[in-house]
């Protein structure tokens, strides 16, 4: 027990009187808001504005094929007494391929959604990154936090960021 506590007392004195080149410099650190950036942005803006253009087209396409089907349906329930069992098997199998068709294409529309969106989150973050990393060496920072980090619970204004990042982001990128 004495080994330990004589072990321990020896690690923090030497912390404790190091004067290495780590003790020496300054630590700057610079919190950066992305929901600031998200909302503030007016590249970032650009860009959801053209995705959201694109999915509306999507949706509307996909509007069209449910309206269609629904009308199909509506259709076969009217015609249905009145169609021969040969007619009414048709009419089923084209239903039944029109819903195929609709999920078929449901799918690829809501995969293609998704994969746009994760690339051009792909793409602003690589490009956010590397403004941010200019913007650290330029200013000297040591470390720069997202203001959502996982334990980071407070910190002041003066290290935010944010609004010169969304500066030189939107600089770059225009």
């Amino acid at each position: 027990m004495k080994k330990i506590l004589l072990f321990v007392s020896a690690l923090i004195m030497i912390f404790a009187f190091e004067t290495g080149p780590a003790s020496a410099q300054a630590v700057k650190i610079a919190v950066v808001n992305l929901d600031k950036f998200q909302q503030t942005s007016k590249t970032f803006q650009k860009t959801a504005t053209v995705m959201k253009k694109k999915f509306e087209d999507l949706q509307k396409k996909l509007d069209e094929e449910r309206n269609a089907l629904a009308k199909l349906e509506e259709d076969f329930k009217k015609q249905s007494m009145m169609l021969s069992l040969d007619a009414q098997e048709d009419k089923k199998r084209e239903l039944e391929k029109k819903r195929r068709y609709y999920k078929y294409l449901h799918d690829e529309s809501t995969q293609e959604m998704k994969d746009t969106e994760v690339e051009a989150i792909r793409k602003i973050m690589n490009e956010l990154e590397t403004v941010v990393e200019k913007l650290a060496e330029k200013e000297g920072y040591t470390l720069i936090l997202e203001r959502r980090t996982m334990g980071l619970v407070y910190y002041n204004k003066s290290v935010d960021i944010t609004d010169r990042v969304i500066e030189a982001y939107d600089k770059m990128y225009q």
